[in-house]
């Protein structure tokens, strides 16, 4: 969700479509993005990454799926 939000809820909200100088305020103490990857979708891994780039953060993606809620949504 938020990877594909990224403009609406993070750069604008936080001003660093305006004032990108905030970007080392902001998140000059992270050192990486962590993608928690719920789907495999190259689309948006990338997506991601280019959100890293911009923040100036390193890129880890960590593939999560939907745990037990596909098993538990199947047993309806």
């Amino acid at each position: 969700f938020l990877v594909r939000q990224f403009e609406a809820f993070i750069i604008k909200p936080m001003g660093l479509d305006r004032h990108p100088e905030l970007r080392d305020m902001y998140f000059g103490n992270y050192e990486k993005l962590v993608y928690q990857a719920q789907t495999d979708d190259p689309a948006l891994t990338e997506k991601a990454q280019d959100c890293a780039a911009r923040l100036g953060l390193a890129f880890e993606r960590r593939f999560t799926g939907y745990g037990d809620l596909q098993t538990a949504l199947r047993d309806l």
